[in-house]
């Protein structure tokens, strides 16, 4: 039997050593190791920044709410000035309710710096040292007055929209330049029209008074708690709310609000400020502190806004009247 020649090339060739496939594949996993740690850094910076967005989202919404609420402070549907004297609170409206706005309605806005003395929290605990702010007004959903039947009768509107019993409404009377602070009682139809009723009759000064238009009072109160999360939050208590705030904003630790008076350069805080002084105040710096915890990581930022207030009287000191 007859041999074929073997050819010198083919004889040369031979496979992988283990060693030089070891190489190979060590080569090969610091290869894929790098594209795997270029993903995962991508990966870990889209999720900070998303982090980071959320946060400053949650922030500035938090942040618009307080300052849209500081705004209002002080409005009532006649547009009378916080001046004591003007503006009447009925024995069911009494001015000692945190959500009153105050005897002649000058607490519409009211600072407690680090949260003492603020009562509007209810059964949420506190983040020490937080900031918290009341406002008032009495401009949610007004409507003009067709009809009035001082001192106990009905007030007729055309519509009841935002209204039900037992609100806290404000009256005025743009003839006499008073307002009042009052209960209201049953509503019910009335024709086309709405009949509101007061849940006791004027008195005194204001028995006489018929209402030309008519407001409901709208408080909160803004303060820093403890959420059922195991975190803090912003919380807004609200008149008719049971005594119980809402959660507004997961994730805010800390609020800092300082104030401007009319005539001064600087903002102080809310313990500088004496009680009658603060329908004063026209403008607010407000900072939110908002932190999020992720993969043994916490994030903080913080946001502020500075707030030109309206409705904000300044008692003039020679004359003793009041001015915007």
């Amino acid at each position: 039997m007859t041999r074929l020649p073997v050819s010198p090339a083919l004889s040369t060739q031979r496979g992988l050593t283990l060693v030089e496939l070891m190489i190979s594949m060590l080569l090969g996993l610091i290869v894929v190791g790098g594209v795997l740690g270029i993903f995962v850094a991508n990966s870990e910076t889209n999720r900070r920044t998303g982090d980071l967005a959320r946060i400053q989202e949650n922030a500035r919404a938090a942040v618009q709410s307080i300052s849209r609420s500081m705004r209002e402070a002080g409005g009532n549907p006649c547009g009378i000035p916080p001046d004591k004297g003007l503006i009447i609170h009925t024995a069911d409206a009494p001015t000692s309710s945190w959500w009153s706005g105050g005897e002649g309605f000058t607490s519409t806005l009211s600072g407690y710096a680090g949260g003492n003395g603020f009562s509007a929290n209810g059964n949420v605990t506190m983040v020490a040292g937080s900031d918290a702010v009341v406002t008032v007004s009495g401009n949610a959903f007004t409507k003009a007055v067709i009809s009035d039947s001082p001192p106990g009768g009905p007030i007729i509107v055309r519509t009841r929209e935002g209204f039900a019993a037992n609100d806290i409404l404000f009256a005025c009377s743009m003839d006499r330049g008073l307002g009042v602070v009052f209960k209201a009682g049953g509503i019910s139809a009335s024709g086309a029209n709405w009949q509101i009723n007061r849940a006791t009759p004027f008195v005194g000064t204001v028995a006489a008074m018929t209402a030309t238009s008519l407001g409901k009072v709208n408080a909160e109160g803004w303060f820093v708690g403890e959420n059922v999360w195991g975190g803090t939050s912003l919380f807004r208590a609200f008149i008719g709310g049971g005594g119980q705030p809402e959660e507004i904003a997961q994730g805010v630790s800390n609020m800092t609000i300082t104030y401007l008076l009319s005539g001064q350069d600087q903002y102080v805080t809310a313990d500088a400020i004496n009680d009658n002084d603060w329908p004063g105040v026209i403008a607010a710096y407000i900072e939110l502190t908002v932190s999020r915890t992720g993969n043994n990581e916490t994030i903080n930022r913080t946001v502020g806004l500075t707030v030109n207030l309206r409705n904000r009287f300044v008692l003039n000191a020679t004359d003793g009247e009041t001015s915007p």
